[in-house]
């Protein structure tokens, strides 16, 4: 069924959320009501169970469903990431490789979980309004192999009772930190090239926009360090549910001998 045809079973109560400056969301929702939902499980042949297993949105309430009399399927359009969180596009590979069709998807994704390992690629958000959905990451082996070794830092903060997310968001404001500052250092030499890689080869002159848009691929190894470094138990102050005062976030090494100047921060002890 094309799109227009299948939206045409339910009664919409309000319209597709657009950019400020024209078109359509790629990160827009869609919130069902229970007659709604039990359309959508009878199209598609599959089990509401099964559907709210794979769609974070599903059984989600919304205001402008409540009330609504029984016996009619009803949608209402969101925000992606106001419902069930960050948002990425998908791999198209990937989709084509399991569906047949290269067509754009978007799926829940957080931002440790933005690599495609078998593509080499890094997904952007899906909420930003500009025409990429990904970045080459081909020529960046170590990208992709720390997306690998997040698998393990994330299981080893759930064993030391930290929750994951938490360890990421304070590791990657540390770094954001770093990623500011390298700006002003002539030495850096590591960051600098994977942002021309992430750009095709040069950023040019419109390295702002892709200190922007590719700052989390480039400087995602050294997150996932500082991360694996934050739960050293020396550190656990930084990232314990039950910690009454947090220390300073750990500094990044200044020695000219160091990772430091050449943007490659060695995690602190």
């Amino acid at each position: 069924m094309e799109a227009k045809v299948l939206r045409s079973c339910w009664h919409w109560r309000n319209y597709p959320p657009g950019h400020d400056g024209g078109g359509a969301r790629a990160h827009a929702e869609v919130l069902l009501n229970a007659d709604g939902r039990r359309l959508l499980a009878g199209l598609s042949r599959v089990t509401e169970d099964l559907l709210a297993r794979a769609l974070p949105s599903w059984g989600q309430e919304d205001a402008k469903l409540a009330g609504w009399k029984d016996g009619v399927p009803a949608a209402a359009w969101r925000i992606a990431g106001a419902v069930a969180g960050p948002v990425a596009f998908g791999c198209r590979l990937c989709t084509a490789r399991r569906t047949a069709m290269a067509v754009r998807v978007v799926r829940y994704a957080p931002r440790w979980e933005r690599v495609c390992v078998r593509h080499g690629r890094w997904l952007l958000d899906a909420d930003a309004n500009q025409p990429l959905e990904h970045l080459d990451l081909r020529g960046l082996p170590e990208v992709v192999a720390a997306q690998r070794r997040w698998a393990s830092v994330g299981r080893r903060a759930v064993r030391a009772g930290a929750e994951p997310e938490r360890v990421f968001a304070l590791a990657r404001a540390v770094v954001a930190r770093w990623w500011e500052q390298a700006l002003q250092r002539e030495r850096e030499t590591i960051w600098p090239r994977r942002l021309h890689q992430v750009a095709g080869g040069n950023a040019g002159g419109d390295l702002e926009w892709w200190r922007v848009m590719g700052r989390d691929a480039v400087v995602f190894p050294e997150v996932v360090a500082v991360a694996d470094a934050l739960l050293d138990p020396a550190m656990a102050g930084l990232v314990s549910p039950t910690s009454s005062s947090r220390p300073a976030p750990p500094r990044k090494p200044s020695s000219p001998n160091s990772p430091a100047t050449s943007a490659s921060p060695r995690p602190p002890a």
